[in-house]
């Protein structure tokens, strides 16, 4: 983890080198992987990394990730022309994303589904 004042890395994978979707199981067009950290129980702090897709489908009507979405579908891959919008637009797309919790219905939610054996 970074200290007091420095910024930590970030990981980038394109859809070439990103697993499927874990929502939709389609390719994904954006992998983000970032140092996150929590508080146990016990109040610890507990360092670890956190990733997070960027999906044409799944992310299409999010509005963190629209424009990021937009710049793929227009460039198919991105151009070194486009390499200044897209650090941008990544860098908004993070700082949105990077600290969304689950939806506790929708965990609760899938949950059952999974206790049932439905998923």
């Amino acid at each position: 983890m970074p200290r007091t004042g420095e910024t930590a890395p970030v990981e980038l994978r394109t859809s070439g080198t990103a697993p499927p979707c874990p929502r939709c199981d389609t390719p994904v067009v954006l992998v983000a992987r970032y140092p996150h950290a929590w508080r146990n129980r016990a109040g610890q702090r507990i360092d670890g990394l956190k990733e997070s897709v960027l999906c044409r489908s799944c992310d299409a009507n999010d509005p963190a990730a629209g424009e990021l979405l937009a710049l793929f579908a227009a460039d198919g891959q991105l151009s070194a022309v486009r390499r200044e919008a897209f650090d941008k637009l990544v860098h908004e797309w993070l700082n949105v994303i990077r600290d969304r919790t689950p939806n506790r219905t929708d965990l609760s939610s899938e949950e059952a589904r999974w206790r049932a054996g439905e998923l």
